[in-house]
């Protein structure tokens, strides 16, 4: 999207960096020149909190009624034919006029869990039924392109944003290791002046589609983008100067206490820069399993030197400040009152720290613990969470899955304990301490849980559904002004974020506000239709103020959604007040 590498765009990893509202896009620098712009996304992990909706007039990343708990890491999503559908929707409507659309799928994403008929199809390689499933999707929006007329004048291009290790040099999935097994990604490219079935065996890279779509628009990608025009080498042929490509992974050292990888790569050879550097021969050795770097040592400096380049010289003992809100977000949470506006959290690269290839038995057992958990094997995910911990004690991921586990069980004083310790041990994360003050919320330890969500909220306000939680202990200590300010925090990062109006409702009836109580409530299932509460607090509300056709109305609705392992005590209550309304009693 910006054709430039992180260190210049800032958006450095995932959680606590974003994309500066100012800095150019193809999004933003399309819009100026007066074409429609939309993106649909398949996963909360491209929320617009990171930045990447600048220049999108439309941004759908709305993943309502997906906000269970799943494991850390694993984002909620929607399927590809969402995406899709929805995408052929604002087609119809702008496909006539100048647009840039980017559709986003995420499928192939651990969990692995494509739907029929893929699922029977795929079901000894359930990663491949997700591929198959998401290209089904891809055709189905390139075909409607075809329908419409459009494809004569649409460029179309197509990019994975990484590959899937699957066991290769100890990795399951992706985003620890700088390998082609992640790295190498199919980039496809079809339309006006693009020879059709050409293969391209030159390197080419992901910042060089910013200015190679921004050409074909007849548009300057502006002196921030540090990629190059593709188009030379799609219509003639000749080279063009992608032939450096600089790598970096910081979620070694943010996520899980390991050393950062930054790596250099050339059309023959890779060097990563790692506490024990390796060096390969791409061609005659791809798989990249022979480390050459103490028999050519004059390419892996020169190499080094490159990767300096673009990084620059002081990125060797860089100091990085993350914050997650941008500074205009931060403005508008501090003037409704809530000062836990971020705390930027500074993050010393160049440290000494482990190579994450001499913790691939931990990266195993994490992965074990990972199938574990969600094959519901609680207590067996414990005891190797258990061992895990003792092999990499300063793991903060290895503390989160263990405390994750006994969570699972129903044990939630021996999951705080984990959080704790972890704390102890300057470990404390923003989800560290959001998920110790879930727990000591289903405790009823109401000032603790406060103390710990506040914390998760400083570090991150951009947790919403900590930020959710910490608003309904607030209410639960009758911390009206406090809960009010909470849940207003939510709705100026999403004003779609039903369970904040519900909160707001709530707040209402502590105050003896009637008509606010029902137009936030009813603001909660206008942005939340698969919200249950606000039902339930409708049909309260209108039960006190003695309308019963609508108080049974609204009950009936919550019985019809609420499920029975999260509502089992209310629901015989609620059928009883039905009866009672019908009665007349």
């Amino acid at each position: 999207m910006t054709g430039a590498y992180p260190t210049v765009h800032g958006l450095r990893d995932m959680g606590g960096f974003t994309l500066t509202k100012s800095h150019p896009t193809i999004a933003s620098i399309a819009q100026s020149a007066g074409f429609q712009t939309a993106a649909f996304v398949g996963s909360r992990i491209l929320s617009k909190h990171f930045g990447i909706s600048n220049g999108f007039a439309t941004y759908d990343d709305d993943m309502r009624g997906q906000t269970e708990e799943g494991m850390p890491g694993v984002f909620p999503e929607r399927r590809a034919a969402v995406v899709t559908d929805r995408a052929l929707e604002w087609l119809k409507q702008n496909g006539r006029k100048k647009f840039f659309l980017w559709a986003h799928y995420y499928d192939p994403h651990a969990p692995y869990d494509p739907p029929e008929p893929y699922k029977q199809t795929y079901s000894k390689d359930p990663y491949s039924g997700e591929i198959a499933y998401m290209d089904e999707q891809v055709g189905r929006l390139l075909d409607r392109l075809d329908q419409a007329g459009l494809t004569p004048r649409t460029l179309i291009a197509v990019i994975g944003d990484h590959g899937e290790s699957l066991g290769e040099h100890g990795e399951m999935t992706h985003g620890v290791f700088l390998y082609d097994s992640t790295l190498h990604v199919p980039l496809i490219m079809a339309g006006p002046d693009i020879p059709q079935q050409k293969v391209i065996d030159e390197q080419v890279r992901s910042i060089d589609i910013m200015p190679t779509a921004l050409e074909f628009l007849h548009l300057s990608p502006g002196g921030e983008a540090q990629g190059v025009s593709l188009w030379p080498l799609l219509r003639e042929g000749r080279r063009v100067h992608s032939n450096y490509a600089y790598l970096e992974t910081l979620y070694p050292r943010t996520f899980l206490g390991w050393s950062e990888l930054r790596a250099m790569r050339t059309d023959a050879l890779k060097l990563i820069v790692a506490p024990h550097p390796e060096l390969y021969d791409l061609q005659r050795d791809p798989a990249e399993m022979n480390n050459l770097i103490a028999r050519d040592p004059a390419d892996a400096d020169e190499l080094q030197k490159k990767i300096w380049e673009v990084a620059g010289e002081g990125a060797k003992q860089e100091k990085i400040m993350s914050s997650p809100v941008d500074a205009q977000t931060r403005q508008e949470l501090e003037s409704l009152g809530y000062v836990s506006a971020g705390t930027p959290r500074e993050i010393q690269l160049g440290a000494s720290a482990p190579d994450p290839k001499d913790r691939v038995a931990t990266l195993k057992i994490l992965t074990q613990v990972e199938n574990l958990l969600n094959a519901k094997k609680y207590q067996a995910a414990a005891q190797l969470m258990g061992q895990g911990l003792k092999l990499d004690p300063a793991n903060p991921l290895s503390h989160i899955y263990l405390a994750l586990a006994y969570e699972r069980m129903g044990q939630y004083e021996r999951a705080v304990r984990v959080y704790e310790e972890a704390i102890q041990m300057k470990l404390g994360t923003d989800q560290i301490y959001s998920r110790l003050g879930k727990d000591e919320l289903r405790l009823n330890h109401l000032d603790q849980a406060i103390s710990a969500m506040s914390r998760g909220s400083e570090i991150n306000p951009t947790d919403l559904d900590n930020l959710r939680n910490l608003g309904t202990a607030y209410l639960q200590l009758n911390r009206v002004d406090d809960a009010e300010k909470v849940f207003k925090a939510i709705i100026v990062q999403n004003d779609k974020y039903a369970a904040a109006y519900n909160g707001l409702g709530l707040v209402a009836i502590r105050r003896d506000d009637a008509e606010g109580a029902l137009r936030n409530f009813q603001k909660a299932i206008e942005t939340g239709p698969d919200e249950v509460e606000p039902l339930l607090n409708l049909g309260l509300l209108y039960q006190q103020t003695g309308d019963k056709q609508q108080a049974v109305h609204y009950f009936e609705m919550f019985i019809t959604k609420a499920t029975g392992s999260d509502y089992a005590q209310l629901i015989p209550k609620v059928r009883g007040a039905i009866q009672q309304l019908r009665s007349g009693s």
